[in-house]
This record gives structure tokens, sequence and C-alpha cells, in this order.
């Protein structure tokens, strides 16, 4: 009697234990896939975030530029840049907005001073940059890292004198 007394505890503390296990396996599965899932929304919402920040920094270069004349599509080198002039009394200065070496750049500098692509100050991170007038505004494509591609249509509200017209 005994016997079958110790064995039936030894059978419940067996099965207390494999259900512990159980549950033990269980929650780290879940917290793993938890994790994993998380890990791919956190990078989805970033990228994301550094697509609409990308857009919304352009648009808005472009709307602090507008100006008679002010904006247009160019070239840096051999790189399509948004160009965005202004005078300051008797001198004249440029933004140049553009892609090189994977990052979106940025060069403030004064009229035909003689700077390169690599001059630039980068911004975020982007593949490339296709800039060109039309319709009376800039059209603009935009390659990220992840191979996503997004366009962007900006219309100046100034009048056109040697820049985009409305």
């Amino acid at each position: 009697m005994e016997l079958d007394q110790n064995r039936g505890q030894r059978m419940r503390l067996a099965m207390v234990i494999a259900l512990c296990a159980l549950f033990l396996f269980m929650a780290v599965g879940l917290t793993l896939m938890g994790s994993s899932v998380y890990r791919r929304v956190t990078a989805a919402s970033q990228d994301n975030e550094m697509r609409r920040t990308a857009m919304s920094y352009l648009v808005n270069q472009v709307r602090r530029g507008d100006s008679a004349g002010g904006v247009s599509a160019g070239e840096l080198g051999e790189v399509d840049a948004v160009v965005l002039r202004e005078t300051a009394g008797e001198i004249s200065y440029v933004t140049y907005l553009y892609c090189h070496e994977g990052s979106l750049m940025e060069l403030y500098t004064g009229e035909g001073l003689g700077l390169g692509a690599a001059d630039g100050v980068a911004i975020l991170p982007m593949q490339s940059l296709t800039v060109r007038e039309e319709r009376g505004g800039l059209a603009m494509t935009l390659l990220f890292p992840d191979e996503t591609q997004e366009e962007l249509f900006v219309c100046p509200r100034s009048e056109k004198e040697g820049g985009v017209s409305p």
C-alpha cells in the first residue's frame, strides 16, 4: 500500500513538473514570437518615418525658398538637384538638395564658388533623387535604401523668373 502511495505521489510530482516545464516552454516561445513581431513593426515604423521625414524636408525647403525665380530643378555636377536661390543685399546664395553616396544632402553656398556634391551635409539615408520641372512645379522621385520609391510633386506659388512657374 505504501509503495502505491509513493508511486502516486511521484506521478503527481512528475505531472506538476511536466506542467510547469510546458508552461515555461510556452511562455518563452510566446515571448520570442512577440519580440520578433515587435522588431519587425518597429523597423517598418522607422522606415516609414524616414520616408515621411525626407518628403516633408524637401517640401518644406521648397516652400521656404519659394520666391520669384528662387526654385528650380538643376544639377550639382552630374547629380539632379533641387536648386533654391536667394539674394541677401548684392550677394547670391544657392541651396542644393541632392543625393550623394547614399544620403540626401544639402549644400548651402555662395553662387559660383565651385563646390561639388561631396561638399554638402548628409541629412537622411536615400539612394537617389530625380528632379524635373513639370506642369509648373517640381516632380521628384525618391529612392530609399529599402528600395521603396516615392513620388513627390511640389508647386511653388511665386511667379516665374528663371525658375518654375505656377
